[in-house]
């Protein structure tokens, strides 16, 4: 976490989220899945604490955010005590891509539906000359967002580039936010943003609706709106 914060420091970030993947329900308990997640929450509160102090330039805060799995059937596999020691959460499909446009639309609206999350990452879950990307119903996805507040990421990976251009440009048209995200999972990752940012623009997106663009002020008061 160091690391990612120092390169974070490079880059002149103000703010940054940790959103590594769900503890592994097939591997752990209920009970275990919490008490990991109890201890990221102190690890991020101690980074925290020392950024405050040392009042340096750059990053001024962390987020304790997390990537979760939407399962099949729209449910979300971190227990309600391990959803509470986050910030927010932002969910994505890793699994039965196969559901048809009105499954896999009812199994994103459940899941985005929880109160802790705000960010469908990856939205079709494609990969780059590897894999096609789901069928979902996107009018109904963006008036969802619209609606509830929730906000949809461009995904800066490039075997992902996820939200395509395309749809980026027709989640403008219909007001929805978004949000640009590196995947990164190292500090180098972080590189990645310039190719999220090309797709932004591909798809005529400007700062205003991004929602990290905001400095960490106004970003702390759009998490707070539900």
């Amino acid at each position: 976490m160091e690391e990612v914060i120092e390169e974070g420091n490079k880059l002149d970030y103000e703010y940054l989220a940790f959103t590594e993947h769900n503890p592994s329900r097939s591997k752990h308990t209920d009970t275990q899945i919490v008490e990991i997640l109890k201890r990221k929450r102190e690890k991020v509160d101690q980074l925290n604490y020392s950024l405050k102090k040392e009042e340096t330039y750059g990053i001024h805060k962390v987020f304790n955010s997390l990537e979760i799995d939407i399962l099949p059937d729209g449910s979300l596999p971190v227990p309600d005590a391990g959803m509470d020691t986050l910030d927010f959460a932002l969910v994505s499909i890793h699994s039965s891509f196969e559901l048809n446009r009105e499954q896999m639309t009812r199994r994103v609206l459940l899941a985005l539906s929880h109160p802790k999350v705000k960010i469908f990452a990856h939205p079709t879950a494609r990969k780059l000359n590897e894999r096609e990307g789901v069928e979902l119903n996107w009018p109904e996805i963006f008036d969802f967002c619209l609606k509830h507040n929730k906000w949809i990421e461009i995904n800066a990976d490039p075997m992902r580039l996820d939200l395509p251009d395309t749809l980026v440009h027709e989640a403008v048209k219909a007001g929805v936010k978004l949000t640009l995200g590196t995947d990164a999972h190292s500090a180098s990752g972080l590189l990645n943003m310039p190719y999220g940012v090309s797709v932004a623009r591909r798809g005529w997106a400007k700062a205003s609706d991004i929602i990290n663009t905001r400095n960490l002020t106004e970003f702390e008061k759009l998490l707070e709106r539900r």
